[in-house]
């Protein structure tokens, strides 16, 4: 099957257990330009438009932004000179992970995140980060995501900024998280082991329906599991992650 391109026009953690570190930056000397480095892309809004979206972010002035998913499905667009730039993806398949790169002359340089579009004219847009927890873009509940990497869980969603937010697992353990300047929130869920599990945020239940498949590849799983999307992918070596998006 033929690579189907689509070209715009120039646009105006916490770690899970056993995980490792977060990826950062680009990868290796691919990504060198004339001496320097490119900077990968940075994915900050996602709006829906029509039967498709609009992703807004910032990447180096000038630079060609592509978002691949998979062999045969990749969009791309020219960032602004102040590194802005807006992508116009057009109608998807009902759940898709999409890497975002750039490209400068003949180096690719790629986002340390991952880009999830998932329900009817993706609804659900999260950013899958490896070995920390999602960053979900789209609107949700006061839970966004549960992250688990086979040993532990961590929990995050959104409250007013420098508010604060009671979690409460299977009914006994209990943790306080603190939301950023931004409204962000990230918490370990204390004494729980990678499992399904009753999770209570403000006062709102959630059934996380427990962990994907044990054997997944790097390109990831997603599925439709209790009331919400499990993403299930292979990270470096042996480890897995596991990310739950409960349903808006």
């Amino acid at each position: 099957m033929k690579r189907r391109i689509v070209v715009a026009g120039i646009g105006a953690a916490l770690l899970l257990a056993g995980c490792g570190e977060a990826t950062e930056g680009v990868k290796g000397e691919e990504a060198r330009q004339d001496g320097g480095w490119t900077a990968s892309p940075r994915i900050r809004v996602v709006e829906r438009q029509g039967d498709g979206v609009v992703v807004r972010g910032e990447a180096s002035p000038g630079a060609r932004v592509v978002l691949r998913g998979g062999q045969d499905l990749a969009f791309a667009v020219g960032a602004d000179n102040a590194g802005r730039f807006e992508l116009h993806v057009g109608q998807l398949p009902d759940a898709v992970i999409m890497t975002p790169e750039v490209q400068i002359g003949q180096f690719p340089a790629f986002g340390p995140e991952r880009l999830l579009l998932a329900g009817e004219g993706a609804p659900l847009a999260a950013l899958l980060v490896e070995g920390g927890a999602s960053r979900r873009l789209s609107r949700g509940p006061v839970l966004d995501s549960v992250d688990g990497d086979g040993r532990g869980l961590a929990a995050s969603g959104r409250a007013t900024p420098g508010g604060q937010v009671r979690i409460v697992v299977d009914g006994g353990g209990e943790v306080t998280a603190s939301a950023d300047s931004a409204g962000r929130w990230v918490a370990a869920l204390p004494g729980l082991s990678d499992r399904s599990a009753s999770i209570v945020v403000g006062g709102t239940s959630f059934s996380y329906p427990g962990p994907g498949p044990a054997e997944v590849d790097t390109s990831g799983r997603i599925e439709r599991s209790g009331e919400g999307w499990r993403v299930t992918r292979s990270l470096s070596g042996r480890a897995r992650q596991t990310s739950w998006f409960p349903d808006a």
